[in-house]
């Protein structure tokens, strides 16, 4: 820092010379002081002028810069959840969902472009995805004390994600998160979930619903970030497709 510092006041000093030196020079050959230090003191007359200027665009780009800084790190946590719970939640809900017709356009992200998934997000945005839980009587308990069991491992995680003050920035994530801790909570407070009746588990529906509309948005979100900066990662995202009844993470081609 010292050395740093230093190379400073050397410069400085070193300009200050060049500055009389010029002026100097200009004085003792033209002999024409009275127009050099007009001209000195239009320019300083400037230098606030330029001073403010530079100092506004600076702190325009600085800002943008931060702001870019920040949307990346929020990218990445985004990836952080769909590995940690993200991908197995799409997976249990897409397993059961009674309208997988309606996701089948999925099936063929291995053969998107920046293009598709600009395409895709602008229709899915304002669009209600169907979801209906399609399980039988029997299977209900099963599978919502799965559901559950992946809620509460991953809560602590959650709830860690919603403390970030960055994810303001991104509201869509931030309600889905929302949402996913409510049917957390709702679960939870069923004890026995043998007991749930069609009533309630069509109420449980409708939390898994919001969920489901709001997690896959995020998901082609991500593998739109994945295919534009670390095309590597989503090869294995698209071997391991949950929307593909033939996906398989072994490499075969």
């Amino acid at each position: 820092m010292e050395s740093h510092n230093r190379w400073k006041i050397k410069f400085s000093i070193i300009m200050v010379i060049a500055i009389i030196v010029i002026y100097g020079s200009n004085i003792l050959i033209l002999k024409d002081p009275e127009h050099v230090i007009s001209y000195i003191w239009t320019h300083l007359g400037f230098i606030p002028v330029d001073i403010l200027i530079v100092a506004f665009v600076l702190d325009e780009i600085i800002s943008k810069k931060e702001k870019e800084a920040m949307l990346e790190k929020l990218d990445m946590i985004m990836s952080t959840f769909f590995s940690e719970i993200g991908n197995d939640l799409i997976g249990q809900l897409s397993s059961v969902n009674a309208h997988k017709a309606d996701t089948n356009y999925l099936e063929s992200i291995k053969n998107w472009d920046d293009k598709d998934y600009e395409n895709k997000l602008k229709e899915i945005k304002d669009k209600n995805i169907p979801f209906k839980a399609d399980v039988a009587v029997e299977n209900r308990e099963e599978y919502l004390t799965n559901v559950r069991n992946l809620l509460i491992n991953k809560r602590e995680f959650i709830i860690n994600l919603l403390n970030n003050p960055n994810l303001l920035e991104k509201e869509e994530f931030s309600g889905l998160l929302t949402a996913i801790l409510h049917l957390d909570e709702e679960l939870e407070h069923r004890p026995d979930l043998s007991k749930v009746s069609d009533i309630d588990f069509n109420h449980l529906n409708g939390d898994m619903e919001r969920i489901y509309n709001k997690l896959i948005h995020e998901w082609i979100y991500y593998l739109r970030y994945l295919n534009k900066h670390y095309p590597y990662m989503i090869a294995l995202i698209v071997r391991t497709n949950p929307f593909d009844e033939n996906a398989d993470a072994y490499v075969k081609e």
